[in-house]
């Protein structure tokens, strides 16, 4: 009998690439899961193929016309010039299967699940939600496809000159205290300074001591003063510190934080120097109730919010560095997974993982072209599945019902390494056609709309919205043409060629009123909904549900495993994201959310008829118990 469930999401796996590792032996915890359970190969997904979307609807059961998360962002009401992130628990507009449940007292985990800011669990724990990670958020007054760090995103500290480092000049040691004498010194101040946040550092220069043991410089020393008893941390060239953990001063006051360093590069003359700073990640203001923040203080890893990738670009760090963060993260929600799961009262455990797009979206492109990326790929997997292996090891499988599933998939990019290959921009087809009118902006240099003069613009993912007078400030289009506008666009979209592949990129594109069909509806989306085939620039969002390319497919991952769950079965029929709500509500007796709209997942039980027959069992004994009560009535003497 299940009496818990566990939910562990993926953001943009791709099933191929997770097949191909399990076979390989390279995630064990997976293969089991597999082995004892169903796989699903055609686990199809809502359209378009976006993070904030798709997990609210594995969270509700309902489509994005139903919760209103249409998109990666949100329009803004009278305006087609501005949007926010949709990342703020009151725009979905569909009950939580959290909330439901919580009607009947039953308690959820939620950690790092997107778009449940702030505190969408009624009963429970609830740790992130405001953004891709822990430490991160996307909420309103957030610039578009943009994001805050709670304190600071990672820094690099180099003499070179690199895109956004500190630069820090060399000289030799003064005016220390406690130095062993017979070493050669030198040194480096610097000022720590926040990036991609509203924080700002107030605190006073800190130090960086350069150690020559006699064989050259090979390692240095953090501190905050020049005094060698007290360092912050002391590291060897290629090597990562332990995690550090301080009180920084900001302009709002101490925050107490961790991190850690790595010494990318230090010359044997001591002339130059590359330090990386990870995410300086704050220790508070991400969980509810407040007070759980200071019981995983100290959990093993690191709550980085997802600035690193940057950083690959940057030249801060290599591949293998990137691989470790990516394991860092890993690490720590595997481990806070693990202590909230024994330490805390729960009935449903909810949680996500994003390490998997950020990555396909840097490197999907180059995977069969590079084995170092390949190896950080099957490093990301395995380091996925040791974080899955730490919720096992918390749970008892004998009582669970664990769900592995994704919001999507990932797929790469057709003729990407052309050296003239277009990107496919709906805007230049509506541009084409008349239908959009833009001109050079003479401060910037780039294309701005003229809204004047504007019929139709292309907007968020998979959307374009009629410029009608009567909804947008800028609006010029009269309510009697819209259905010819929209036939207009239709035209335009379907007859347009990419002059690079010859091709025809458009796989559909259907009137507002038409998209009920794929589970869009409602005042947000646009006036018309196209996608496209896999093969087109871009890895996930505009892409059809069931599109494969190369290495890549935008399928979404579905792994179920606990009692009454078939065993090594795979399946065949389709499900869709909208079916795990209702499943797990039938299976564990909840209430089921109010805006479900998904169908009970009835082909992974071992037996399709197992609740009816429990409640006959339950009936049966009932009567039973009722008969002896009636015989034990009626023979009992009365005086």
């Amino acid at each position: 009998m299940i009496k818990k469930t566990v939910v562990i999401g993926w953001d943009a796996p791709i099933i191929k690439r997770i097949k191909k590792y399990v076979t390989e032996d390279a995630m064990p915890n997976i293969k089991h899961l597999i082995e004892q359970g169903v796989w699903a190969n055609n686990c199809l997904v809502p359209h378009p193929t976006i993070t904030p979307p798709n997990w609210t609807t594995i969270a509700t059961g309902a489509w994005p016309g139903t919760h209103g998360i249409i998109c990666f962002n949100l329009p803004e009401e009278k305006t087609l010039e501005k949007t926010y992130a949709a990342f703020y628990k009151d725009d979905c507009q569909a009950e939580y299967i959290w909330n439901s449940a919580a009607k009947i007292g039953a308690k959820t985990i939620l950690l790092n699940y997107p778009s449940t800011w702030p505190q969408a669990v009624k009963n429970g724990v609830q740790i992130g939600g405001g953004g891709l990670a822990i430490n991160e958020y996307r909420l309103k007054g957030t610039e578009t496809w943009d994001f805050k760090c709670d304190l600071s995103a990672d820094l690099c500290l180099t003499t070179e000159e690199l895109p956004e480092a500190n630069i820090i000049k060399i000289k030799q040691a003064e005016k220390w205290k406690n130095l062993p004498e017979g070493k050669e010194y030198k040194e480096a101040e610097f000022q720590i300074t926040f990036r991609k946040t509203d924080e700002i550092s107030t605190e006073p220069p800190w130090y960086i001591l350069l150690i020559n043991l006699g064989s050259g410089f090979d390692k240095i020393g953090l501190y905050k003063e020049k005094n060698g008893k007290n360092p912050i941390a002391i590291i060897e060239k290629e090597k990562w510190s332990e995690n550090i953990y301080l009180e920084i001063e900001t302009k709002n006051g101490k925050k107490k934080i961790v991190f850690k360093i790595k010494l990318m590069n230090l010359s044997p003359d001591g002339e130059n120097l590359k330090i990386y700073f990870t995410p300086l990640c704050a220790l508070s203001g991400f969980a509810f109730p407040q007070n759980i923040e200071k019981e995983i203080e100290n959990i093993e890893g690191l709550p980085i919010p997802n600035s690193f990738y940057y950083s690959y670009y940057y030249d801060w760090i290599d591949i293998k560095t990137l691989s470790e963060i990516i394991d860092f993260q890993n690490i720590y929600l595997g481990n806070c997974a693990n202590y909230l799961l024994k330490n805390k009262e729960w009935d449903l455990f909810f949680m996500h993982a994003h390490c998997p797009d950020h990555f396909y979206h840097s490197f999907i492109n180059d995977i069969e072209l590079d084995k170092k990326i390949q190896e950080a790929e099957k490093n990301f997997y395995h380091s996925l599945d040791n974080m899955v292996g730490k919720i096992l090891e918390a749970i008892n499988e004998e009582e669970t019902l664990i769900i592995l599933t994704s919001d999507h998939g990932a797929v790469p990019t057709e003729n990407i390494k052309e050296e003239n290959f277009k990107h496919f921009d709906v805007n230049d087809i509506l541009e084409e056609n008349g239908l959009l009118v833009r001109e050079k902006d003479e401060k910037t240099g780039n294309k701005k709309i003229v809204w004047e003069k504007t019929k139709a613009v292309a907007h968020l993912s998979v959307y374009i919205y009629i410029n009608l007078k009567n909804k947008y400030i800028h609006g010029i289009v009269e309510n009697n043409k819209y259905e010819n506008i929209q036939n207009e666009i239709i035209k335009a979209l379907y007859n347009w060629t990419d002059p690079k592949t010859g091709k025809k990129p458009i796989a559909f594109a259907f009137k507002k009123q038409d998209a009920r069909i794929i589970g869009l509806y409602g005042d947000k989306i646009g006036d018309i909904i196209y996608g496209v085939y896999p093969e087109v620039s871009g890895e996930h969002g505009r892409q059809l549900t069931t599109g494969e390319y190369s290495i890549g497919s935008m399928k979404g991952l579905f792994i179920a495993k606990g009692p009454d769950i078939k065993k090594g079965k795979t399946l065949d029929r389709t499900i869709w994201l909208t079916d795990i709500v209702p499943t797990i509500c039938y299976l564990m007796d909840l209430p089921v959310p109010k805006d479900c709209e998904g169908a009970i997942i009835y082909q992974i039980f071992d037996d399709i008829d197992c609740k009816r027959k429990e409640k006959e069992q339950i009936k049966a004994t009932y009567e039973k118990i009722k008969k002896a009560s009636e015989v034990e009535k009626f023979l009992t003497h009365k005086y």
